[in-house]
Parts: structure tokens; sequence; C-alpha cells
């Protein structure tokens, strides 16, 4: 229905007037947003699902960081941010590919869309049995007070800013779910203006 409701709105906006194109372009903007929930639910769900163990591969962490990176260029640019990654080419898990392109794709999207200057730091280092890997910006920060619940489902710290860059509120959830099915943890630093850093620790 949701891609329906998109189609001819897209439609619509062809040859809409001024008044009703606005109308339109409002339409299609929350249509957007309600996809993009849909779509976290949906992965949520089956995250939840699975419960147990994912399936494992050999994964190697810069090649997928890399590949990832090549995604978000367009809007780095457009914002005229920068993305630093720093890790050495060693670093080799046992893992779901597919799951740890979504974990990194929620964090990498959330350190962008809360950073308006500066850019996102993305480091890997191999230590004992496991690979840290965090995930800095130089965005907006998180107040104290937020940072015990940001794991949430639906737990949004600015409901204002979150519905203007089109948050679903899903994206950490989601995060912590595929972490904790790899037997890893995720915890996070931060502090208002100062931006944000995800740690995240896998086995290897």
């Amino acid at each position: 229905p949701l891609t329906a409701i998109k189609g001819f709105t897209e439609t619509l906006l062809e040859d809409a007037d001024e008044q009703r194109r606005e109308y339109l372009l409002i339409i299609k903007r929350h249509t957007d947003r309600l996809i993009n929930i849909v779509k976290d639910l949906l992965t949520l769900s089956e995250l939840e699902e699975k419960g147990g163990a994912p399936t494992h591969e050999p994964v190697d962490v810069k090649t997928l960081i890399d590949n990832l990176a090549v995604i978000f260029e367009p809007r780095l640019k457009e914002k005229g941010l920068t993305l630093t990654v720093d890790i050495p080419v060693s670093i080799r898990l046992a893992a779901d590919q597919f799951r740890l392109e979504q974990l990194f794709t929620n964090l990498i999207d959330n350190a962008i869309k809360y950073t308006e200057k500066g850019g996102v730091t993305i480091r890997a280092e191999q230590a004992a049995s496991a690979c840290i890997i965090r995930v800095q910006d130089t965005g907006i920060g998180i107040p104290a007070e937020h940072l015990g619940r940001v794991f949430e489902r639906f737990y949004v710290v600015d409901k204002s800013r979150s519905r203007s860059v089109g948050g679903t509120g899903l994206g950490l959830a989601i995060a912590k779910h595929i972490v904790t099915q790899h037997d890893g943890t995720i915890t996070v630093e931060s502090s208002l203006t100062s931006g944000t850093t995800f740690t995240i620790r896998l086995p290897l």
C-alpha cells in the first residue's frame, strides 16, 4: 500500500500547481518515513524471531566498511563532512556479513544525520580474541540523562529533530540486537556539542 501511495503521489507531482505540489511533497515525505518505519520493524521482528546465533562466514572488516563508505559519499559531500576509515587490513571476523552491513549502515547513517560540521571516523583494532570498532562523530552529542535508553526501540532523544531528519527510533535497537546475536557488546559515550562514539566489541 505504501509503495502505491508513493507512486501515485509522484505521478500527481508531475502536473501539480504550486499549492498542490506543496501538499503532495508533504504526503511523499511522510510516506517515505512510514516505509522506513515498516522496514525497520520487519528487520527488528526478524532479528527477535531468530533469536539464536547468526550465520557465520569470513568477513574482512576493512573491505566491509570501505564498501559502505561509498554509499554515503553523496550525503557527506552535501553536508561538507569527512569520513575517515582507519582499519588494519588484517582484521577478519567470522560473522553474518549482511547483518554487519545493517549494523554499520545504521551507525554511520546516525552519525551523518546528527553532525553538521567536522565528520565521522571509523577505527578498528584487534585485542586478544576480539575486534573493537569505534564509530565516532563530531555532532551535537547526546545528553547524559538519555545515554542509558538510546538502544530502546522508538526511544528518540530530540523528537522534533528526529522528525525533521527522518529518524524512526529503531536504528540503534536493531544495532544492539545484531551485536548481541554475535555475542558482542555495544556501548556509547557522548556529551553535548562534543560528538558521540559507539564502541562495538565482536569476537573474532
